[in-house]
């Protein structure tokens, strides 16, 4: 399978509970070689390079090479799930700010009425029913993300009771602190270990002096982004760069695929963040903003006349981009840095 809209169809299949990760030749005879591995299995690949056996060389994250060729490694990050126990108003506000983060939203309400307000909301699913029973049927996993703010102590107790047998990467109760004192001298009571129970976020959130729904939920959500960033190992796919790699361009457009593969001092994104430059002069994603940004565009645009000019060019090439003194401090950079930026052609099928 070459065709690389085919062959990001297939990463777009991804079952997002299994480990994946992607590689990519970034030099060499075989530069633009791709593989996507799913649990250790080839689900597709681009070029010839990646076989079965340089497979199993690879391993961790970012720059390594394998017989002579430099090649990045991009573990995929899960998309992460938040479960709301609890459709108030509070509940609403964090939906919201939810999708715009992109997390998969999980509510849980056994009214039907606030159920559907949910719903109306924009939540992914919406479950309504008993707390305890609806959280028996669910699975969790280190990309769950919990949150009680049901209408009351006992049925908040109810949800942590069975939150708390789920693998996790956060819990947090909204609730005073006598409430959630409470709550964890209750969770230690029913049997949890004292550390797993002063793991629980009570009172939730940040201390930002929120008072309103919306600033409570300000508050909550960064907590959650917090803890999130502290945690990652894997750069998150981001879903609209994905969603345009797979679609085949219009007449006469090229797409550029921009990854960075290396980063050093303060830039602001991360090794394995991407965005898609096309010729028709849309940009899906961001590495960043800013003027290094603005450098990687331009790299494209020049690109994109040499593939216009039939002037001869390699499909994929490397451009480092230095963040000096000056225009650090113009994008709030204080110390500057460099990234390393992988162009790709995205039509390239050879």
């Amino acid at each position: 399978m070459d065709r690389t809209d085919h062959f990001y169809a297939s990463v777009g299949a991804w079952n997002r509970e299994k480990e994946a990760f992607l590689a990519t030749v970034t030099e060499g005879s075989a530069a633009g070689g791709k593989v996507f591995v799913e649990n250790g299995t080839m689900q597709s690949r681009k070029g010839a390079f990646f076989t079965e056996s340089r497979i199993r060389q690879l391993c961790g994250k970012g720059l390594q090479r394998i017989d002579g060729q430099e090649v990045f490694v991009q573990p995929l990050g899960k998309q992460a799930k938040l479960v709301i126990c609890g459709a108030g108003h509070v509940a609403t506000a964090l939906i919201r700010m939810a999708k715009l983060l992109n997390f998969e939203i999980v509510v849980l309400e056994d009214r039907p009425l606030f159920a559907e307000s949910a719903r109306r909301e924009g939540a992914d699913q919406v479950f309504c029913g008993d707390y305890a029973e609806l959280l028996r049927q669910m699975t969790g996993s280190r990309d769950h993300y919990f949150v009680c703010m049901t209408r009351g102590h006992r049925f908040d107790q109810e949800c942590l009771l069975e939150i708390f047998k789920k693998s996790h990467a956060y819990i947090g109760m909204m609730g005073s602190k006598k409430r959630s004192f409470l709550m964890k001298k209750d969770l230690v009571e029913a049997g949890f270990a004292p550390e797993l129970v002063e793991s629980l976020h009570a009172p939730i959130g940040l201390s930002i002096g929120a008072q309103t729904p919306a600033e409570i939920a300000l508050s909550v959500m960064s907590e959650i982004v917090k803890v999130r960033s502290e945690h990652a190992k894997e750069t998150a796919l981001d879903e609209q760069v994905l969603e345009e790699l797979t679609k085949a361009p219009e007449d006469g457009e090229q797409k550029m695929l921009c990854t960075i593969i290396e980063k050093h001092g303060s830039a602001p994104r991360s090794a394995g963040t991407q965005m898609v430059v096309t010729s028709l002069g849309r940009v899906v994603g961001t590495i960043g903003g800013g003027c290094a940004e603005a450098e990687v565009i331009m790299a494209c645009r020049k690109h994109f006349y040499k593939i216009r000019e039939g002037v001869p060019h390699p499909a994929c090439e490397k451009i480092r981009i230095r963040m000096t003194t000056d225009n650090a401090e113009e994008e709030g950079m204080v110390c500057g840095g460099t990234i390393l930026v992988l162009l790709e052609e995205t039509d390239d099928l050879s």
